[in-house]
């Protein structure tokens, strides 16, 4: 359909040179761009200081797995985690404050994602910011998935938040897509090597950074993600 020709084209010339730019993912007419950031929590008892870094010697193995069960930290149910702000873990671990916050603090199991908090916070975001607004939905080609979504529509108009998250969940949100107003006031893109991006006119920045419910990193084109 017309509506979705300059998004496709947009898709199928982009450089995969810059696969680490928000800029290959999301069409120019969207000025300014965040990375859209998952939601983490802290187990604030955690022993973080004993907690081996490194897990070669049969020692540091015993030391792990003694403070992995005595916090129950295995399956890393969400419950068990306070969800806080990227701030203030890089405040905590002392490391810089980015999108790269999570990646600089030492990999344990007294931090984690919280997947279903974050998905409920986007959903509550998107609620916010389409309003009474029409959204569309393009899924672009990806050879890894197109063998699984090969019956899947890759055209949705006046698509709902339902059947946008039932597909999004469905693909664990590493279909490269791109959900857009109507008004390309903004857009929200997926991607498989790329974290969750929003683009919008420069314009609406502060009354969209306010509606969303996620932390947002601003980058600029020439920024690398990672």
């Amino acid at each position: 359909m017309k509506i979705f020709n300059d998004f496709k084209d947009f898709y199928n010339n982009q450089n995969s040179d810059n696969w680490n730019f928000a800029k290959n993912y999301i069409p120019e007419i969207f000025e300014s761009k965040f990375i859209v950031h998952w939601v983490y929590g802290i187990i604030e008892e955690f022993p973080f200081e004993k907690y081996p870094l490194k897990n070669e010697t049969l020692e540091e193995q015993n030391k792990r797995v003694r403070i992995e069960q005595e916090f129950n930290v295995l399956l890393k149910k969400e419950e068990l985690y306070e969800p806080v702000s990227i701030k203030y873990l890089s405040e905590k671990f002392n490391v810089e404050y980015s999108q790269k916050t999570v990646e600089l603090i030492p990999e344990n199991p007294g931090i984690h994602y919280l997947d279903s908090l974050s998905i409920r916070k986007l959903k509550e975001s998107l609620k916010e910011l389409s309003q009474n607004s029409k959204l569309n939905l393009l899924i672009c080609e990806n050879e890894e998935y197109d063998y699984y979504t090969s019956d899947l529509q890759k055209e949705y108009t006046n698509i709902t938040l339902e059947k946008y998250f039932e597909i999004q969940e469905l693909y664990s949100f590493q279909l490269d897509t791109c959900l857009f107003e109507e008004s390309l006031n903004w857009c929200l893109t997926t991607a498989e090597n790329a974290p969750i991006l929003l683009g919008c006119k420069k314009e609406l920045e502060s009354e969209i950074e306010q509606k969303m419910n996620l932390e947002l990193f601003k980058v600029e084109n020439e920024q690398q993600m990672y």
